[in-house]
């Protein structure tokens, strides 16, 4: 299936704005790898100490012994489910890809997914899962700004869903507005974001990159949006197309939910499934945020605040959490050995 390493001298030269230039000079280079140190050893130590405070109110082995009484068959009926999710985003993906004249097989966009979960989790500073594959997107034949936009497009829709299900879903979940500060300012301000999305994908004009520009904005803020209405201009006339990448990304998001509703269950947590849908948007976007190693501390510390509406102690909310990130390691494990194998 062609080459299994990436590097820069693997790809065309480019004056495509949405893609960094490669030829950056060995000073701002230096620069650049001593403040990308500094922050991981920020973040780090921000791990850690979230970690610290969530462990000081409960025990390693509290947590332990809460995931030795986990049914494994749901267990592994869960971990199935990003096998599920690898599928249906790999069917939402070919479809993208169609729409600009390029095939792929399913096989092949599965494999992609696969191997971006190895790089997502084991080199998340270096060459991100989203770079993979649009690099995989452009050893179809794409030009490197079409497999940007299409990785762009395919993974702003998946946001645009979960946003759309954390503002339905609140609207069913009291206990969690509750203890929850805040929360029905936090999807409002999601419900104006969904409908702000909305209107870029499906109205996307080529005026709005040269308003973007007029506004009083930092520089690399306009340029980024400028990156995201490009990428759906790339789509323009299209709207079936998008619909039917919608309709995926909305199965898609489900089985996220039923993923995370099945690990409560075989912990015997007792969540109701409509609680998930606001838990799992809402922490998905929380743990977006890169202030610690791949959410590590983040994670524990968001769901034993979500858990705790529904009376789950700290020791169980932990224990759902570090199944839930065993889980991506294993993933990122496979994908690390697909990687290895892939021709």
């Amino acid at each position: 299936m062609g080459s299994s390493t990436l590097q820069a001298t693997d790809l065309p030269p480019t004056d495509d704005p949405l893609v960094d230039d490669t030829s950056a000079e060995s000073t701002p280079k230096k620069k650049n790898t001593a403040r990308q140190l500094f922050f991981n050893v920020l973040k780090i130590g921000i791990s850690i100490t979230l970690i610290y405070f969530l462990l000081r109110d409960t025990s390693i082995s509290e947590v332990l012994a809460a995931v030795q009484t986990a049914n494994v068959p749901l267990l592994l009926l869960a971990f199935s489910l990003h096998y599920v999710g690898f599928l249906v985003s790999a069917i939402r993906w070919r479809g993208l890809l169609r729409a600009q004249e390029k095939e792929a097989s399913v096989n092949y966009l599965m494999q992609s997914y696969v191997v971006s979960a190895f790089f997502n989790n084991f080199l998340p500073s270096t060459i991100g899962g989203d770079a993979i594959r649009a690099y995989d997107s452009w050893r179809l034949g794409q030009t490197r700004s079409e497999a940007v936009a299409v990785v762009f497009v395919d993974r702003f829709l998946g946001i645009l869903v979960l946003m759309l299900f954390a503002v339905v879903a609140v609207l069913f979940s009291p206990q969690l507005a509750e203890k929850v500060p805040s929360l029905y300012l936090w999807v409002g301000l999601g419900a104006i974001g969904v409908i702000a999305i909305s209107w870029i994908i499906f109205v996307p004009s080529q005026w709005m990159p040269k308003l973007i520009q007029k506004l009083p904005l930092p520089g690399k803020i306009k340029d980024k949006l400028t990156s995201i209405l490009s990428a759906f201009l790339a789509f323009q006339g299209k709207k079936q197309v998008l619909i039917v990448a919608l309709a995926w990304s909305v199965l898609l998001q489900v089985n996220v939910v039923l993923h995370h509703y099945l690990i409560s269950e075989a912990l015997g947590l007792q969540i109701p499934l409509i609680a998930f849908f606001v838990i799992v948007p809402l922490a998905t976007f929380i743990m977006m945020i890169p202030i610690s190693i791949n959410a590590i501390g983040v994670r524990e510390s968001v769901f034993v605040l979500f858990f705790s509406a529904y009376a789950i102690g700290n020791s169980e909310a932990i224990a759902f959490s570090w199944i839930i990130y065993g889980m991506v390691l294993i993933l990122g494990v496979i994908g690390g050995i697909t990687y290895a194998l892939r021709r």
